[in-house]
């Protein structure tokens, strides 16, 4: 039976408009009705969160594919999922009541052998440095995407007939995933007041992401693709690490203040 899409206006036929997607037949406003289509848009069609979830837990790799073939259909886009996983974060921490600055630096701190001293020019600009981050969150997070592309486009997988934009879909993916664990992380410190161990989360951040890599280029072999992973992931971390030390240094000769901060005698 053939009826008019109430969105466009196309006529059609079926359960959907061929022309926008709109569903034909929708019923009215209800508790019932609203709580289906929050679901709806959470799951998306067809469970896409569930699967996407699902998938970049056990076949990471595989998933980066079917989005770079064109398959639009079966999971959440890749920079979407990314900054969904971001903000999810911020609304988990939220909702626990832990600040973001406090909790960032408080994890810093776990991973010195020698926490600042207090009210020194070093905590200080410890203190400011999270801050900054914490409100740069987003931006800071996705510097290192095009720098895993680089070093996986041009440096460890040359051979692989994908274009650097298309070798960006798998690190927005990994890392957007990986934000699970720093959910927990938030979790664990809220029940508990401790942290996940840095050693475990760099643990954690190579092998998923060393195994994504072989699951994805399975053109070589298993094991040299996954230690092309992790040298990917050790390039690119390194890489960035180097990034925000020129812009320390930077910062230092730009902002004599910043400098004072950190003088020997400002942090006895």
């Amino acid at each position: 039976m053939e009826s008019t899409c109430i969105n466009c206006g196309t006529v059609t036929s079926g359960t959907y408009c061929a022309n926008c997607g709109q569903r034909v037949t929708v019923k009215r406003l209800s508790f019932r009705e609203g709580w289906n289509d929050f679901w709806a848009r959470i799951y998306g069609f067809d469970g896409m969160l569930p699967r996407t979830l699902r998938d970049l837990t056990i076949r990471p790799g595989k998933a980066a594919v079917k989005f770079i073939e064109r398959n639009r259909v079966q999971y959440y886009g890749p920079v979407g999922y990314f900054f969904l996983m971001i903000t999810l974060l911020y609304v988990v921490a939220s909702l626990l009541g832990i600040d973001m600055v406090d909790f960032l630096k408080n994890a810093a701190d776990t991973g010195l052998q020698k926490p600042p001293k207090a009210g020194s020019g070093q905590e200080k600009f410890m203190q400011e440095t999270v801050r900054v981050v914490s409100d740069n969150m987003k931006v800071v997070s996705f510097i290192i995407v095009p720098i895993q592309a680089f070093c996986s486009r041009y440096i460890f997988f040359r051979k692989s007939n994908w274009n650097f934009i298309e070798h960006m879909v798998l690190p927005f993916y990994a890392l957007g995933h990986l934000y699970w664990f720093s959910i927990a992380s938030l979790i664990a410190f809220w029940l508990s007041g401790s942290f996940i161990p840095n050693w475990a989360q760099m643990i954690l951040g190579i092998g998923y992401f060393s195994f994504a890599y072989a699951n994805m280029f399975t053109y070589q072999n298993r094991v040299k693709a996954f230690l092309k992973g992790f040298g990917v992931y050790l390039v690119s971390q390194l890489a960035l690490g180097l990034l925000i030390a020129i812009a320390i240094v930077v910062l230092l000769i730009l902002n004599p203040e910043v400098f004072e901060l950190l003088k020997p005698s400002n942090n006895l």
